[in-house]
């Protein structure tokens, strides 16, 4: 049973020993002014008195555990076994304890050698080397032939982006180099050149013929005056070369250089030729390319350009662009564009310039 503890007491876990006048925990009070210790604890452990020795026999007990009436066996604890599986040892034990004299079969021990193990590496490589050759022969026997795909003509990406930018640049020369490459790329690979059939490659080059520069600076008297005396040089030395040292006008290299210098506004007239015999070339290959994937003819207005090119033969003033327009007409014609390519010639027949009434005439004459 459980007795009240005084809590004011120590209690000690090990062993306490009176080194002076060691004693049994008797329960009582020593009063003795010579003893350390007073406070007579409660021990949980052995206790050894030096001058006396001796066990303490009696402790008080703290806490008393109850006693069954009886012996529980497990079968009283009505709990249902768990089966396991048995083993060939379980097998051996059940059949001792039951005293049958079964025969059990019991799997000779495995004794691992040096030897054995390099039989077994030796029997498991000759089996992975059979394997390996009968599925190589197999192969041979019987390859497969891969399926080869006709590869489609890959044409050289274009950066449309930057062809644009160059278009718009405010440069004119940058403009003119770039246009000067799509003529080229489409008059000695045209299969290339269709990379630039892009309508923002388009629009780029008709805003370039749609520039108006008759609000340009032309060019001066004076480089007027200086083109006279080099056409003139030019002229002279066609006629006869031994007259490049008698030259009719004395001009150095400065004066040549004056005289060759393009004002602004036959900058833009330069790039408006440019742009429209770059539109030509490439209406001609976006019709040849419809011609191929469609099978029929583009009519001539749905061909990117083509109106762009007809504006410009009718309104600008400048007798070098509407000769550009005429002679780029000229690439696209066809049979089926019989009808409205005469028509426009026929208007441009009756410009006040000889020349272009000339060109005019001809190109009516070519269709057919």
């Amino acid at each position: 049973m459980v007795q009240p503890i005084d809590f004011n007491k120590p209690v000690y876990s090990a062993v306490d020993i009176n080194i002076r006048k060691p004693e049994v925990n008797a329960g009582k009070t020593v009063t003795n002014p010579n003893t350390v210790n007073n406070d007579n604890g409660i021990y949980n452990a052995v206790k050894i008195n030096i001058d006396n020795p001796s066990v303490n026999s009696d402790p008080k007990v703290i806490y008393d555990y109850p006693e069954a009436d009886g012996i529980i066996t497990y079968d009283m604890l009505a709990v249902n076994p768990v089966a396991l599986p048995q083993t060939e040892e379980t097998k051996v034990e059940e059949a001792t304890e039951s005293g049958k004299d079964e025969a059990v079969e019991v799997p000779p021990p495995s004794y691992t050698t040096i030897e054995a193990e390099k039989e077994a590496d030796t029997e498991e490589k000759k089996t992975s080397d059979v394997t390996s050759k009968l599925s190589f022969r197999g192969t041979e026997s019987a390859p497969k032939k891969p399926e080869i795909v006709p590869s489609e003509p890959i044409l050289p990406k274009v950066d449309v982006e930057l062809v644009v930018q160059n278009l718009a640049n405010s440069d004119k020369d940058v403009q003119a180099q770039q246009m000067e490459e799509i003529v080229r790329l489409a008059i000695m690979e045209p299969e290339k050149a269709k990379n630039y059939l892009v309508s923002d490659i388009f629009s780029g080059l008709i805003s370039i013929t749609e520039e108006d520069a008759t609000k340009l600076t032309p060019p001066s008297s004076e480089q007027i005056e200086a083109r006279q005396k080099l056409i003139a040089n030019i002229i002279a030395v066609e006629k006869d070369p031994k007259a490049v040292d008698n030259l009719p006008y004395k001009m150095n290299d400065n004066d040549v250089a004056f005289a060759t210098t393009l004002s602004p506004m036959e900058l833009t007239e330069r790039n408006k030729e440019y742009a429209i015999t770059t539109l030509g070339a490439l209406s001609e290959l976006f019709i040849e390319d419809y011609q191929a994937k469609e099978g029929k003819i583009v009519p001539i207005t749905d061909v990117p350009g083509v109106s762009a090119i007809v504006n410009a033969l009718r309104k600008d003033p400048d007798s070098g662009v509407k000769l550009a327009a005429i002679d780029a007409l000229r690439h696209i014609k066809r049979p089926e564009y019989k009808e409205e390519l005469s028509a426009i010639f026929a208007l441009a027949q009756t410009d006040p310039n000889p020349q272009i009434s000339k060109i005019a005439e001809k190109a009516i004459s070519e269709l057919k």
